[in-house]
């Protein structure tokens, strides 16, 4: 069964590489703080809302990519973006499954390195994708620092979705 899928990926690992020094600069805003949630910036470019995919980065440290199912694809959003008619149905894992995949794969190639990233379906749903192996999980990625594709930090030590 041939779908058709235009994905656009926009991610760190395809621009110039940043230095893990700069995501920590970014992350000291106020050290009194001991967390924040999802800015509205962040929430108005689709960060927090199901499903998304993270990207482990380093240790503590994690990107967010938004999946936008979409009808007709538009030059502004940031995140995966797949052009499929069946755009309303965040419910068909098996495709959702296959957007990371081939997101994963994407990564890998660009980075020469094999990436660890989970495919986030709901508060309690999961898959954790890990050298060529996937694995459900009720337990889903929360805390830590998460930027997004810019390295912008959108949240710290707090929930990822909404």
């Amino acid at each position: 069964m041939q779908k058709q899928i235009i994905a656009r990926f926009m991610t760190a690992l395809e621009q110039p590489n940043v230095q893990h020094e700069q995501i920590q600069r970014n992350t000291l805003r106020d050290s009194h703080d001991l967390g924040s949630s999802l800015t509205s910036e962040a929430i108005q470019n689709g960060h927090g809302k199901f499903p998304y995919v993270i990207v482990r980065m380093f240790s503590g440290i994690y990107m967010q990519m938004p999946i936008h199912l979409v009808k007709e694809h538009t030059a502004k959003m940031n995140g995966i973006v797949v052009q499929t008619k069946d755009f309303g149905n965040n419910e068909n894992h098996q495709f959702l499954i296959e957007v990371a995949t081939n997101y994963k794969l994407h990564l890998d190639s660009k980075g020469k390195r094999k990436h660890r990233i989970c495919l986030v379906l709901g508060p309690n749903s999961a898959y954790y994708f890990e050298e060529d192996r996937m694995k459900y999980s009720t337990s889903i990625p929360s805390g830590g620092t998460l930027v997004n594709s810019q390295q912008q930090v959108i949240a710290m030590n707090k929930p990822h979705f909404i």
